[in-house]
């Protein structure tokens, strides 16, 4: 008798159900990203600490840069869990199979959440910069425009008197 294939090459042949790639065509499907550190992360699952997964924040990041909203990562990540419980718990007749597939993919989804947190945190902060440094702008450009008004006003009245 053969033994059965790693988990991870298991959970690989559901990338199309999960992901309905039928949908999407020739482009990359929405959550892939996710799907794969999925896979990735049963691939190393008895390593120890396998760490931050690079490629996974990478591609959030790289998302998050060509225009995807926060919510729109974050929906496709919460696209991809659903699917990929309801594939396993179809797919899988053992229960410890289907309790790890979840609680990896659990785990990518909390960190493709903290990524995405940690990128808008990130952004509010650019922006709450730029934003403070318009307004000190503003109140130097303010401030200038009074200071040459009082410079008119005097220039104005001295230049009167004179004649």
């Amino acid at each position: 008798m053969s033994a059965a294939p790693p988990i991870a090459d298991r959970v690989l042949v559901l990338r199309d159900e999960v992901l309905d790639t039928v949908g999407v065509g020739d482009r990359d499907p929405p959550g892939a990203e996710i799907f794969d550190a999925i896979v990735r992360a049963l691939v190393v699952l008895n390593e120890t600490s396998p760490g931050l997964d690079h490629t996974l924040h990478d591609a959030i990041s790289r998302r998050l840069a060509w225009g995807d909203t926060e919510d729109v990562v974050l929906t496709d990540a919460e696209m991809v869990y659903d699917r990929l419980a309801n594939a396993a718990r179809r797919s899988f007749a053992d229960p410890t199979d289907e309790m790890m597939i979840i609680e990896i993919a659990a785990e990518v989804t909390c960190a493709a959440a903290r990524m995405v947190a940690s990128a808008a945190l990130g952004r509010a902060g650019r922006e709450r910069a730029a934003r403070l440094r318009e307004d000190l702008a503003q109140r130097r450009l303010r401030e200038a425009l009074e200071r040459q008004a009082q410079d008119l006003e005097r220039l104005g009245g001295s230049s009167n008197s004179d004649f």
